[in-house]
């Protein structure tokens, strides 16, 4: 190994680390493992993040990935490992990737889940607030409530995104049957019905 691949040892290091920060303590090991196989991240190691809470812990998000997404490492990941890391290309810069991701995990009753559906639904792509609205009736309510009552100015936030993607984009298409505002209705409904 020569010394330029020695120095990038530990910002590689660094990187997989604040990317395991995402999840849950409790998968950390997994979520370090499943972002091992991972390849060099295109445009940058430096990313904002997006804080949201899980009871007791808050998870670190990043806003986007410019990660390939991985073909052939995955296949000795667990169930698990491969879930973080569609998790995490939920965030990745193209949408397209984002959607596939997505209705891979969408149906997961994991507690963390919700983490990565919900901001899509702050989006401007009509495609994968449709996926969510598809899915809607399969979501474990309760982790969903969950999370919204943990994080309530996180879905002031998400409400004030999708009106104003809609004014923008979707003015065309009624209030009531663009699915950000269907989405929105069904996850204020829940937090009320489960409580």
């Amino acid at each position: 190994m020569d010394s330029s691949d020695e120095s990038k040892l530990p910002e590689e290091k660094r990187i997989r680390e604040e990317l395991a920060n995402a999840f849950p303590l409790a998968i950390q090991q997994d979520a370090l493992i499943a972002i091992s196989a991972l390849t060099e991240n295109r445009f940058s190691s430096r990313w904002q993040t997006l804080s949201l809470r899980l009871g007791y812990e808050l998870l670190a998000l990043p806003q986007r990935i410019y990660y390939a997404p991985p073909v052939l490492q995955t296949l000795q990941l667990s169930t698990l490992q491969m879930q973080i890391l569609d998790c995490l290309f939920t965030r990745h810069h193209d949408g397209f990737v984002r959607q596939t991701h997505l209705g891979r995990i969408i149906r997961s009753r994991n507690a963390w889940i919700p983490h990565f559906v919900v901001p899509l639904v702050g989006e401007y792509v009509v495609e994968i607030l449709q996926v969510i609205c598809e899915n809607l009736i399969y979501l474990e309510m309760s982790i969903y409530a969950e999370f919204l009552r943990s994080n309530p100015e996180f879905l002031e936030l998400t409400e004030k995104r999708v009106l104003s993607y809609w004014d923008c984009y979707y003015r065309s298409i009624k209030k009531h049957e663009y699915p950000g505002f269907v989405i929105l209705d069904f996850f204020k409904s829940i937090t009320k019905s489960t409580t």
